[in-house]
């Protein structure tokens, strides 16, 4: 057998020297490359230059974005004009600044140690703007005119209603609770004052009829209201009047309702000559909203008319002293920085689905665009629903949030739906009638003819039929309790410096309205339904706005949040959970 050696090739070694070489002056190469890219970066920054211009593709500078900046910097002229009554679309503005002026968008990132230990809390909560969203795509809110005519003057300088006739304004009551009447009852003046008329205020027959105004029980202080708008207290009292005195063809449909005063001087005359005496606006079939749920009529001057309403609306001085922020527990003890509306939705019971789809049906009318996914998510929409199940991701400002949950003090106002002492005790104060409700019970009774004192107290029709021939309130303290108790629970929201409130309640919605304009960014809710010269809702600076969901933000919601079956499910003192009715029977 021959065997043949195969030689074979040795391989030849690299030259080491030359990929050495190479390989750092490839390294020499980029490093000026990156030092040339990020010394033109920093050039076009100092000249507001987009980035994009020099083949970046960082998030420009803020300077060069000038379809928000332009907002921005008219702030404070917008709110000048504001004041003015001047329309903001002569200064290009689209909307009632934040009081600091919107500062430039930003995507922010929030994350504070998360403490709670009932319930998963998110460790992590993404702020701000999404910002793969083109700054052109915003929408920007249409502004309503201030409804000038030619001649540059307003609708209440150009109309000048004929003299004749008795120019009476006059609605139907809705059958909703105490807020409901009083909106009902601010949107009713606000048409008077808007038409040149004056309000007639109908007769307060069935419970849910009842706000005390028309008694003598000291629950208002109605001196400022009188003097300030023309309103008739006495002839809505009478049947004869309701009955044969409002001719059929001067009761308004609900649309013609909703169209009045947005029609300006040309229809209000029309309808003058029909009616000269009475106007009847409706409101027997609901409350009258326009364009968006909770929202006033009109133009931004007539809305304004409405806002200028609660300025004048006061409790009486007796009752007002028991809201917390009058009491000295409230004082220098920090219970002033956070006030709670916690509701319940639905008549007599918790609705979860009539408070989650509310809200979002809310919240949704009011902002529109891309702003839709960020402040009507689906977490913030339930969670308003419970806020007591996850309090933190529901306030929406810096200054407001808190690290840990023990840190809260808060005012809190209620209906009873859950018992906040289960994860808040001694963390809030509330609002307490009794000692009103004695007093005046003392009064009636220490009299020497208390039958004659409660005659001269009840006007309204309800009041009389419960204390006709009556000695004693006996018949009148529910409803007197409940009434003041929601009063209290009202203006108890006002004075604290940030307000959690509840985007489909009307009594969060008068509490807006009664801290004013200058104060709807300290909420989580009032800046939504809050701007009389705009279709929709002017954001607040995302500058200090925390927990908005950004589009690249995962959907992420709390066990507890999912059905209203999670709520069943408390903490016992010890510190275990139990399964227990989570809301409070009385």
């Amino acid at each position: 057998m021959n065997i043949r050696r195969i030689h074979t090739q040795k391989r030849q070694q690299p030259n080491k020297g030359f990929f050495r070489c190479l390989l750092l002056t490839l390294i020499a190469a980029s490093m000026l490359l990156s030092s040339l890219t990020i010394l033109l970066a920093w050039l076009a920054f100092q000249k507001g230059q987009p980035l994009s211009e020099l083949g970046g593709t960082g998030i420009p500078h803020p300077e060069a974005r000038p379809k928000d900046s332009q907002l921005h910097e008219q702030g404070h002229a917008s709110r000048l004009a504001f004041q003015k009554g001047q329309p903001l679309t002569e200064l290009g503005g689209a909307g009632i600044p934040h009081p600091e002026a919107r500062p430039k968008e930003s995507q922010l990132q929030h994350e504070h140690e998360q403490g709670h230990a009932s319930h998963t809390r998110s460790t992590n909560n993404t702020t701000g703007a999404d910002p793969k969203t083109p700054e052109e795509k915003r929408v920007k809110p249409n502004t309503f005119s201030a409804a000038k005519s030619t001649s540059g003057t307003s609708n209440s300088e150009t109309y000048q209603p004929p003299k004749n006739g008795k120019r009476l304004l006059y609605y139907g009551r809705f059958g909703g609770r105490l807020n409901n009447q009083l909106f009902q009852f601010i949107t009713s003046l606000q048409h008077a004052k808007v038409l040149k008329r004056t309000l007639v205020v109908p007769n307060e027959v069935r419970d849910v009829d009842w706000t005390g105004m028309f008694d003598g029980f000291g629950v208002w202080d109605l001196e400022s209201l009188n003097s300030a708008y023309d309103i008739d207290w006495k002839t809505g009292l009478s049947a004869e009047f309701v009955n044969t005195m409002i001719p059929k063809n001067c009761v308004l449909s609900p649309k013609e309702s909703r169209v009045l005063l947005k029609g300006g001087p040309q229809l209000w005359e029309e309808w003058d000559k029909k009616c000269p005496d009475v106007l009847h606006i409706g409101g027997s079939t609901g409350l009258l909203f326009c364009e968006q749920q909770h929202q006033f009529c009109g133009n931004q001057e007539a809305q304004t008319e409405a806002y200028k309403i609660y300025d004048h609306i006061k409790l009486s001085p007796s009752l007002i002293q028991y809201i917390p922020s009058n009491r000295d527990e409230f004082k220098n003890k920090g219970y002033d920085e956070l006030a709670i509306h916690s509701r319940r939705a639905g008549e007599g019971g918790y609705n979860w689905e009539l408070c989650v789809n509310g809200n979002t049906r809310t919240c949704k009318n009011h902002i529109t665009g891309s702003d839709q996914q960020k402040f009507c998510d689906e977490r913030t929409m339930k969670g308003n629903c419970a806020a007591w199940l996850d309090l933190d991701y529901q306030i929406k400002s810096k200054t407001a949030l808190k690290k840990i949950q023990k840190d809260y003090k808060f005012v809190l106002a209620s209906d009873g739906t859950h018992d906040w002492n289960i994860d808040f005790k001694n963390q809030f104060i509330v609002a307490n009638n009794t000692d009103w409700l004695l007093a005046l019970e003392k009064t009636v009774n220490s009299s020497t003819d208390p039958e004659k004192i409660l005659d001269t107290m009840a006007v309204s029709a309800l009041a009389r039929s419960k204390l006709m021939k009556k000695k004693d309130l006996a018949k009148m303290m529910g409803k007197l309790d409940a009434v003041t108790a929601t009063l209290l629970d009202l203006f108890s929201l006002v004075d604290s410096k940030y307000l959690l409130g509840a985007y489909y309640s009307t009594l969060s919605l008068n509490a807006c309205f009664f801290r004013g304009l200058d104060r709807m960014y300290d909420s989580n809710m009032c800046w939504i339904l809050m701007h009389p010269n705009s279709k929709h809702a002017i954001i607040p600076p995302l500058q200090g706005t925390v927990n908005v969901k950004s589009q690249e933000q995962e959907n992420y919601l709390p066990p507890a949040l999912m059905s209203d079956v999670e709520h069943a499910f408390v903490r016992s003192d010890d510190g275990k959970f139990i399964a227990i009715d989570r809301y409070l029977l009385q």
